[in-house]
């Protein structure tokens, strides 16, 4: 049964537990992996390592599986059905069968998530946290060959959902097989989402949801979405995710323009990710873990002056702002000791 707000297991989580985004500027995966479980020690999430080889780009990295897609050095584009007729043919075949081995990542593609789950083998987790890219920043991400965005062909649009909710199936199992007894949250990225409404990304609110909940059917997972930039909140708080995450500490104050919204999210069992610890290099070299502390402070008395309370607010993730992949190791470090910090901080 496919979890959910409407219907799902509780995801109780302790007050202020901590997570990551997924990217690292690390190339070595098992040193990658050593510092998430360092500093992530009761959710851990496995890590993008982008600097390692450009096919760990969050777009690369997950398109084994999906007909019709052409790779050159600089260059994606995705083929139609006429074009490629054998590899939709066989796409649909896996489809019909319920195959989701053809949907997996392979190792060269996500070096850190294999040296993750041998890392699962000596840990005693009730949580760890994975991530896919999301649908419609992928479908806004490929093109055809006419330079068309994929996401207004509505067969591509519809494959494009399709697989990534087999990707994640299969990376659920991936993570389940190594320790059955895990509970999984796993994340939807979707920057694309920030430039919703605007000339370059022009989609109907229907079509948005549609996509959104799509992609989420059948999957044994706590579902969380990721956008890091303002977006249509209330549609993602009323989306069915299980967390709701966010840059907070630049765009916190607009995310509580929606008050209602959130109370609504939450009382329904909801969770918000406070992405608080800055991740743009500029910032993180002028702000101090105090600064950081007062911010998401400012933020929890905003709403529980509007009448959420104390409990409700509790029951949150604290993360990054986004992923740490474009920093240095030694600037990523500061990100996630600044994260404890932040936790620490809250809990005494």
């Amino acid at each position: 049964m496919p979890y959910g707000l409407a219907m799902r297991p509780s995801l109780s989580l302790e007050p202020f537990e901590i997570t990551g985004i997924g990217s690292l500027p690390h190339r070595d995966p098992e040193e990658a992996v050593r510092f998430v479980f360092r500093y992530l020690e009761r959710i851990p999430h496995w890590p993008q390592l982008p600097k390692r080889d450009k096919k760990e780009e969050m777009t690369r990295q997950f398109l084994e599986g999906m007909p019709g897609i052409r790779e050159e050095e600089e260059r994606i584009w995705i083929d139609p059905p006429g074009d490629a007729p054998e590899e939709w043919e066989r796409f649909y075949q896996d489809l019909q069968k319920e195959d989701i081995s053809p949907f997996g990542i392979s190792p060269e593609r996500a070096m850190g998530f294999y040296a993750f789950l041998e890392g699962l083998r000596e840990k005693r987790l009730g949580f760890v946290k994975g991530q896919v890219i999301g649908p419609v920043t992928l479908s806004f991400s490929l093109k055809d060959k006419k330079g068309g965005f994929a996401f207004y062909d509505e067969e591509i649009r519809e494959m494009i959902v399709k697989a990534l909710n087999m990707k994640a199936k299969w990376q659920i199992r991936k993570l389940k097989e190594m320790r059955p007894d895990l509970g999984v949250i796993l994340f939807f990225d979707e920057p694309g989402l920030v430039g919703w409404g605007t000339p370059q990304i022009s989609a109907s609110s229907a079509e948005i949801t549609s996509v959104l909940k799509e992609v989420k059917e059948g999957l044994e997972a706590f579902c969380g979405i990721h956008i890091c930039g303002n977006t249509e909140w209330p549609l993602i708080l009323r989306a069915d995710f299980d967390v709701v995450s966010l840059d907070a500490y630049l765009y916190g104050d607009s995310f509580l323009t929606w008050v209602e919204e959130i109370e609504e999210f939450l009382q329904r069992g909801g969770i918000i990710a406070w992405g608080i610890v800055p991740t743009d290099r500029e910032i993180l070299k002028k702000e101090d873990p105090e600064g950081i502390i007062r911010k998401l402070e400012n933020l929890l008395l905003k709403l529980q002056k509007e009448g959420l309370s104390e409990g409700l607010l509790k029951r949150a993730l604290l993360t990054p702002a986004c992923g740490t992949g474009t920093l240095e190791e030694e600037e990523a470090k500061r990100v996630y000791e600044t994260l404890c910090q932040v936790k620490t901080h809250l809990l005494f």
